[in-house]
């Protein structure tokens, strides 16, 4: 199940497992080396340009959550490791008790800040090489499956032009190092099942366990991972003991130190989560589980939760309601709040039913899909219809390009694992988070964003590109079908960002 690997082995995991586009397919027309960096390094260069204007343009009350983001890191920043809640915490919500890393790092960064920045574009600026690891790592994803110049080219341009991947990578946001971690938990654990190297199968498992220390949502994607993983190798399973033996012994310094970082990977998830569960019987404690009412009521979020939560009870009048949801400093939650309110006592008014969860899906898919090529924030630029049909035709050609192309000898085992994580994902962001909140809510936008799609875009992205560039064997469709597509992602982020945003977006002078 785990096979050692000698020093050369191991220089590039990637190297290993190269694998070679069909032979049917047509020549390629951007085979030279050469072109082919060009246009990476162009794709790259206009990706930095437009996260460096946003980073110091955007205003702090656009991006999600980004002044909790902001205020929990200089809060990091204060301490040596594991913060305390304070009064100075208690407005940004909890700072125990919940994922940390991200926050220990960017609060450890901050004392670098020498160039005069403020913290704010400082953080946003050191944001940005976590957004060109993901794409990295996407990339070497795709290069398990395929060769393909063209397929590499597609998967670049949408991965760098996806309008809500690229206005977050420019903000401070814990999302932007769990779609990282979890981009590297993919590639490793794909490159373990193509070649059974057990530094792919110890890499994938300490980028989850650091996944787990930065968002709690990856905690699912983390079980389907390995739940896939040992599917695969579940005929091997009576030969871990002496594999892994083995590969200690072969492997030496880089087996320990990788032993090490699981360890400490798994003692600090066992002091997060097995703590919070032991003392309060959830992996996840709420802000009212940990604070006094009086300091929970100061996080804006838990605010919104307990004055919706009250009302809905019938222990707050529809006046008393409003007074509360108007003490609400952030004029996001305050508007978010408001509207909860109103949408209820709408509903409850007009006997409006909840949809079933057949008639919920095709309207969640339209509300990911117009937050992932649109933004989503305390401000918005959704992508409805029809400028979002674009997608949905790439989005069909790619499926039928899978159905007629799709080969288990051609890297098949690993797209077939591939869409098994989206899917499976994908059904409990959709079942156990958004609908349930719908349920409990009445409000359909509510906790719906596009980002939470993220630490699976790069399997999508890749199954797309590597099967909709085998859609044909020609030369020119394959070059049109390219364009098309090209043109379609360019055209649907920076230019309609440029077109859409008002003033109120950006940091007034």
């Amino acid at each position: 199940m785990v096979r050692n690997e000698s020093s050369d082995e191991v220089q590039s995991l990637a190297e290993t497992v190269k694998t070679v586009a069909p032979a049917s397919a047509a020549p390629d027309p951007f085979s030279g080396e050469r072109v082919r960096s060009w246009i990476a390094v162009a794709i790259l260069v206009y990706f930095g340009f437009r996260l460096f204007y946003y980073a110091t343009s955007i205003s702090p009350y656009v991006p999600p959550d980004e002044i909790t983001h902001l205020g929990k890191c200089r809060i990091f920043s204060t301490f040596l490791f594991l913060a305390e809640n304070s009064s100075e915490s208690y407005q940004y919500g909890l700072v125990t008790n919940t994922p940390w890393l991200y926050y220990w790092i960017m609060g450890k960064l901050l004392h670098l800040n020498f160039f005069g920045l403020s913290d704010l574009v400082f953080l946003r600026l050191m944001n940005i090489p976590l957004a060109f690891g993901t794409v990295y790592y996407v990339w070497r994803l795709l290069k398990l499956l395929t060769d393909d110049r063209l397929a590499q080219v597609l998967l670049l341009t949408a991965m760098t032009n996806t309008m809500m991947f690229t206005f977050l990578s420019a903000s401070v946001s814990y999302d932007n190092l769990a779609n990282l971690l979890a981009a590297m938990s993919i590639y490793y654990a794909c490159v373990f099942v193509r070649t059974r190297l057990g530094d792919a199968l110890a890499m994938s498992l300490v980028c989850q366990l650091a996944g787990c220390l930065t968002k709690n949502a990856l905690l699912p994607f983390v079980l389907i991972l390995n739940i896939l993983v040992l599917a695969y190798g579940i005929k091997d399973i009576n030969k871990l003991p002496v594999a892994l033996r083995d590969w200690f012994k072969g492997s030496g310094k880089r087996a320990i130190v990788l032993c090490m970082a699981l360890a400490i990977g798994l003692v600090l998830n066992a002091q997060l989560y097995g703590g919070n569960y032991l003392r309060y019987g959830k992996l996840d404690p709420e802000t009212f589980d940990v604070l006094p009412l009086e300091q929970a009521l100061q996080y804006r979020l838990a605010a919104r939760t307990h004055i919706f939560d009250r009302f809905r009870e019938g222990r707050l009048s529809l006046e008393q309601a409003f007074a509360m949801a108007n003490r609400i400093e952030h004029p996001g939650d305050r508007a978010d709040t408001v509207y909860l309110i109103e949408n209820y006592v709408e509903m409850k008014n007009r006997g409006i039913p909840l949809m079933g969860l057949g008639e919920y899906l095709p309207l969640w898919i339209s509300q990911m899909a117009a937050g992932t090529f649109g933004i989503f924030g305390h401000l918005q630029i959704p992508n409805y219809w029809p400028f979002i049909a674009p997608f949905f035709l790439l989005a069909l050609l790619a499926v039928i390009a899978f159905v007629m192309r799709w080969r288990p000898r051609d890297g098949g085992r690993i797209a077939a694992g591939l869409i098994i994580v989206v899917l499976a994902y994908s059904f409990i962001l959709l079942y156990f988070v958004n609908y349930r909140t719908y349920r409990e809510t009445g409000a359909f936008g509510m906790a719906l964003q596009g980002r939470y799609i993220f630490p699976v875009i790069g399997p999508v992205y890749v199954l797309a590109s590597c099967y909709l560039m085998r859609l044909s064997q020609g030369r020119r469709a394959r070059l049109g079908l390219l364009g098309l597509a090209v043109f379609i992602f360019v055209i649907s982020d920076f230019p309609f960002f440029r077109v859409a945003s008002t003033p109120e977006w950006f940091i007034r002078p």
